[in-house]
């Protein structure tokens, strides 16, 4: 579906289009090349502006302004538009105020909590992984960036809808899995005194200093291989331990309002033979080389020489070979990921079977890969979604060059690496075997960081007065914690490091989650002041655009007029600092008409109201997308 802005956009570059057509024919100016013309002009010279006319000049031989003026002539005026006029070149739109707030208000009162949603994902599926946390430690605020990344990402997609498939990697056979095992063998026994993922992470920390202290290499090594065979008393110590501490982070998770559909765990993935059926395809197809000789003699290489065309990234003139399998038979990280994208993919079909572990907190169930259980149709995306650290980009490169040569170039271009920057509050280390991740040195778990943004937005809630109802003070004060935590994390662009702040986070001010959240409460209680009771309620509601001016009103109107055009770009580039970007925008908007225009003080007080209400409604949908959620007090 259009958005208002976007209808008007599409009519005014296929008007302008039409009159090059007739004046100009055989010009090669269609109606895309006019409508990536269109910008938003500074607010005294309308309300689009088009600059076609400069293009348009070096083939008609004319000045800009010259053909700018014949366009603006001869443009067809139709109810929506007020004024059309030429400007240093320029084609200028000027909208009728009162048509237009029609529009727009209609719009967001029919589509309500879809206001802002489009079809564009026509039911693709998009499966999006993330966090992908170790499963012996809690998360770390690196982690949860991940996690809000991924969560906001699927709210988008599946605004635009898309078949959105929440998906987690869990990692029970990997070295550090081992070690924990290892540990709880050679370490004297400790009651589990607290969350299953903290505890499990200080034992992680010292095992590891315990393995400085004697040299237990070779006795780790056995334990890893014994996880890998299904059955043993490894096997099962691994995969036990690992689905308490996975639990234990999914409390953190539901805390944060995050949820997924499915977990598919690395022992699974092994016990499936995906990896040598997908060796198989690559070595077939010629994608994977095994040299006789060299550095790398007895490995299974991809040969970087016939990847030179994927990009700049493989054309280091020293390096030729990337080793995907070791001439021991140990396959690196690259082979896992590449099977395991081969069945994210649809490539390779694992038969996987998946238990059904228990209902999540937002009413739906959560699947795990498991040795017993239903079949079920995970996987088999269209597009696939990665939310990973910056600094696996050539990993992801390497991933998607081998799909390309093992004969999947469409499949490999279908996968999307959601890159993003490192997290720090102040100052900290987060490695997770130093221990830092355990709160030392300002490097906060994530459920410490949730637990004093609660604490702090209490202290703020207990001193409002706008609050009537005392009992509702707790929760809304922990619907502010996560809300701060959440948009300071969202509005920065992914690849972007964020040094989380306080002060920012919890700004009442503006430019926070937490004034979001005030501006949609006192809109609400503009509202209530003002007894509003709804559009379909009134009688004559056409009469009440007359009071739509030009003033702030208007901006604010066309503000939201552009709010599925945001989604879209949002969507486009799996970003949600455009969203966030947005929604400073519009609170900000907002904040200037009531400032300027009192709502409830003149016979204008039916049609600002509305305005009121169509604001609140939109803002609420992009804070949705962002998983915050609004309250009527604060």
């Amino acid at each position: 579906m259009e958005s208002p802005s976007e209808s008007v956009k599409l009519w005014f570059a296929s008007a302008i289009a039409a009159v090059i057509e007739k004046k100009y024919p055989g010009s090669g100016i269609d109606n895309m090349q006019v409508l990536n013309s269109i910008s938003v002009p500074k607010k005294e010279f309308g309300d689009l502006s088009s600059s076609i006319a400069i293009r348009l000049s070096k083939i008609a031989k004319k000045s800009p302004r010259e053909i700018a003026s014949e366009i603006s002539t001869a443009l067809e005026r139709t109810g929506l538009v007020k004024e059309v006029l030429e400007a240093g070149g320029y084609v200028n739109l000027m909208l009728d105020e009162q048509k237009y707030s029609k529009m727009v208000f209609d719009a967001v009162n029919t589509a309500g909590k879809k206001y802002g949603a489009n079809h564009d994902g026509n039911g693709r599926t998009v499966l999006i992984e993330f966090p992908a946390v170790n499963p012996n430690k809690p998360w770390h605020i690196g982690h949860l960036r991940n996690a809000l990344l991924g969560d906001s990402i699927s709210r988008i997609l599946n605004f635009c809808s898309y078949n959105v498939e929440r998906e987690d990697y869990i990692d029970d056979l990997g070295l550090q899995i081992a070690e924990i095992v290892w540990g709880s063998r050679n370490m004297p026994r400790e009651p589990v005194n607290k969350k299953f993922d903290q505890w499990l992470g200080e034992q992680y920390v010292k095992v590891n200093r315990i393995m400085e202290e004697r040299n237990a290499k070779a006795e780790i090594s056995e334990v890893l291989k014994k996880m890998e065979e299904p059955g043993t008393l490894e096997a099962v110590a691994a995969r036990d331990m690992s689905m308490k501490c996975v639990r234990a982070q999914y409390e953190t998770a539901a805390a944060y309002g995050i949820y997924h559909d499915v977990m598919v765990w690395e022992s699974d993935i092994v016990h499936a033979k995906l990896l040598d059926k997908a060796l198989k395809i690559g070595i077939d197809s010629g994608a994977l080389e095994r040299p006789a000789q060299g550095k790398n003699a007895g490995c299974l290489v991809m040969n970087l020489d016939k990847a030179r065309e994927f990009g700049k990234a493989f054309e280091n003139p020293n390096e030729h070979e990337k080793v995907i399998v070791r001439s021991d038979g140990t396959a690196t990280y690259v082979a896992k990921d590449m099977a395991f994208h081969m069945w994210k993919l649809g490539i390779l079909d694992a038969n996987f079977r998946y238990a059904n572990i228990g209902m999540q907190a937002n009413g739906e169930p959560l699947y795990s890969t498991a040795s017993k259980g239903e079949e079920m149709d995970f996987g088999r995306a269209d597009i696939v979604v990665n939310v990973i650290g910056s600094a696996q980009k050539y990993p992801q490169l390497i991933l998607k060059a081998m799909l390309s040569l093992a004969g999947y170039p469409k499949k490999a271009a279908s996968i999307v690496h959601v890159a993003y920057g490192e997290v720090s509050v102040d100052s900290g280390s987060l490695s997770g075997r130093s221990g830092g991740w355990m709160g030392e040195e300002k490097a906060y778990t994530a459920d410490v960081l949730l637990e004093e943004a609660q604490k702090k937005a209490l202290e703020a809630t207990e001193k409002s007065k706008k609050i009537d109802d005392s009992s509702k003070i707790s929760s809304i004060s922990q619907e502010i914690g996560k809300a701060a935590i959440k948009f300071e994390y969202l509005r920065v662009s992914p690849e972007k490091p964020v040094v989380f702040s306080w002060s920012s986070a919890l700004n009442f001010e503006g430019n926070s989650g937490p004034y979001c959240m005030y501006s949609y409460a006192r809109a609400g209680r503009i509202l209530k002041k003002g007894g509003y009771s709804g559009m379909a309620k009134r009688q004559d509601s056409d009469l009440m655009y007359k009071s739509a001016t030009r003033d702030q009103d208007f901006e604010l109107v066309k503000l939201i007029g552009g709010a599925g055009e945001v989604v879209k770009k949002a969507a486009a580039g799996y970003t949600t600092s455009v969203i966030a970007d947005y929604v400073i925008d519009l609170t900000s908007t907002f904040s200037k008409f009531y400032e300027s225009m009192h709502v409830l003080g003149d016979e204008s007080k039916e049609y600002r109201m509305e305005l009121v209400h169509i604001y609140m409604t939109t803002l609420s949908n992009m804070l949705a997308l962002l998983g915050i959620g609004t309250v009527d007090e604060m």
